[in-house]
């Protein structure tokens, strides 16, 4: 279309001198076709030069429509000098059958008020040069069909305002550099079907400012290769149906107070093979060898030698 101080064509309708028209342009030197003719004569364009809204001078800007019909390179070239807006009032369909690249050097935003669904058949990534956000209403589901693996370079946090739960089909393994701390404000448990094992290299402690409690249905064993101690600042009880106490070498009691071993029925020490202490509510029966010795209330028994040095 002719703009102002372009070369034109003028017709005559109906042959008539009387009535002249426009009917096309001219390129010149001053005024020269967008294609680089002849070199680009498989182009077509359609353009529109910038004008100074002041006083109607073409500026260098251009927007423009180009198409190409030269074999295997036939191209469709738009180009907006500014912006560029498209208003659709119903449906958008778009098919590339080959690559698609799109650069935006500024901000880019999109706004979907209904479902965005997205397939991709291969392979998809992300690299992003900052810092990424997601923000989700109400629910969101990921779903992993192989491995899933998360590398974070510094600090990772995970806040959860309620409840949170893991399921782990087959092993779980954590691997920790430094220091591990886990603070619960309220009971915690933990379960297990099999067998569980705390190991440590150094030195392992349970401290609790209530009671510590170790409970087994079966055997409960604790063991050590060196020396185990047990301290109570007040009271130490141990209670079963049965208690052993076997000691490889020395068996040693020792009490800055005194020492009281009560029992409701009897008591029995046995030293060696030939010495015995047994005592019940009755009497108290001291035996070394064939000699022995019987305390009651009827008075002191004593059978084998007797010496008096």
């Amino acid at each position: 279309m002719p703009r102002v101080g372009d070369e034109v064509i003028i017709s005559f309708l109906d042959d008539d001198i009387d009535k002249p028209y426009v009917s096309g342009s001219l390129y010149n030197q001053s005024n020269p076709a967008l294609p680089n003719l002849p070199l680009d004569f498989h182009q077509t364009s359609f353009s529109a030069r910038t004008l100074n809204q002041e006083d109607n001078a073409i500026e260098e800007g251009i927007n423009q429509i180009t198409l190409s019909s030269l074999k295997n390179q036939e191209q469709i070239y738009l180009q907006a000098q500014k912006d560029y807006q498209e208003l659709i009032k119903h449906n958008f369909t778009q098919r590339i059958e080959n690559n698609k690249d799109s650069k935006v050097e500024g901000i880019y935003q999109e706004r979907i008020k209904k479902a965005h669904f997205q397939t991709i058949d291969l392979a998809k990534n992300v690299n992003i040069g900052g810092e990424y956000l997601t923000n989700v209403a109400l629910s969101k589901d990921t779903n992993v069909g192989l491995s899933n693996t998360l590398n974070v370079g510094a600090n990772n946090t995970t806040r959860i305002a309620k409840d949170s739960s893991e399921y782990v089909g087959n092993d779980k393994k954590v691997e920790i550099k430094g220091k591990s701390a886990q603070c619960h404000q309220g009971n915690f448990d933990i379960f297990g079907s099999a067998s569980g094992n705390i190991h440590t290299e150094q030195g392992l402690n349970l401290s609790s400012k209530g009671e510590v409690s170790l409970a087994s249905s079966n055997v409960l064993n604790i063991s050590t290769k060196q020396s185990m101690g047990i301290l109570a600042n007040k009271m130490l009880v141990i209670e079963a149906q049965n208690i052993a106490h076997q000691s490889l070498e020395k068996f040693l009691i020792q009490a800055q107070n005194g020492i009281a071993i009560a029992s409701p029925k009897d008591f029995k020490t046995t030293l060696g093979d030939k010495t015995e202490i047994y005592a019940d509510d009755k009497q108290i029966t001291l035996k070394v060898g064939e000699n022995e010795i019987k305390i009651n209330a009827e008075g002191i028994c004593i059978k084998g030698k007797v010496r008096i040095e």
